[in-house]
């Protein structure tokens, strides 16, 4: 999995990228160092959870993937079944041509099956 991270590293504008439990545990991570591993996990589980909660009471679903623009980045999370990917960006990358990547690098993490923590 972590090898899946650091390819995905490599796309122009994307800083790191982690997989989380929905309880913010962290499976596996490739963050700068200028990055905490566990408070960008807390920080992910808290987004996760919110707009899990406010979906389901508007009756809309699980999330596949939604992106969070804060004033000095962007996160994007994707559900890859048994735990979420987790991309931070930089803030003026468009979002749109790293899509695809983000989506291959999580149908590649959901792949391998089940993840032990």
């Amino acid at each position: 999995m972590r090898s899946i991270l650091k390819q995905l590293n490599d796309v122009v504008g994307i800083k790191g990228s982690l997989a989380v439990t929905k309880d913010g545990i962290v499976i596996a991570s490739h963050l700068p160092r200028n990055l905490e591993e566990d408070v960008v996990a807390a920080m992910a589980a808290g987004a996760i959870r919110s707009t899990e909660r406010a979906l389901q009471r508007s009756g809309l679903g699980d999330f596949t993937r939604f992106t969070l623009v804060a004033s000095h980045g962007k996160m994007v999370f994707a559900d890859t079944g048994p735990a979420y990917l987790v991309v931070v960006m930089d803030r003026n990358v468009d979002v749109g041509p790293t899509q695809i990547e983000i989506q291959s690098a999580a149908m590649r993490i959901k792949q391998l099956g089940e993840i032990r923590v």
